[in-house]
């Protein structure tokens, strides 16, 4: 079976909830790669570096350096400008593995999974 490599790129209430389900999953179709978020001080900071998972303060900077090594990247920072340079550097890179998923998307699959 295939392992889905994920990065989530915003951990404020939607992010802090898909990090909390993806750390749930089975480790053996699913594995949280990366988060990004410029506020280190977040308890799902601490809870993602607790955990062992690579953390960037910048999600631009966290795309760059996993280059084509992540499958599915949340964007869930909420940043029209952060967004452009996501899917800049995919092209400009040739990443032709990453699927950025935009906030929309990401909405409703927290839509579903939440549990309130």
């Amino acid at each position: 079976m295939r392992k889905l490599n994920i990065a989530i790129a915003g951990l404020g209430r939607v992010g802090s909830e898909f990090l909390k389900a993806l750390l749930e999953v089975s480790s053996d179709t699913v594995r949280l790669a990366a988060v990004a978020e410029p506020r280190e001080e977040l308890p799902s900071v601490k809870l993602a570096k607790e955990r062992g998972i690579a953390y960037f303060k910048d999600a631009r900077d966290m795309l760059r350096s996993l280059e084509d090594m992540v499958d599915i990247l949340f964007d869930l920072t909420g940043d029209a400008l952060v967004k452009s340079d996501l899917h800049e550097i995919i092209v400009k890179t040739g990443n032709k593995r990453t699927l950025i998923v935009p906030e929309p998307v990401a909405f409703l699959i927290w839509s579903i999974i939440k549990k309130e």
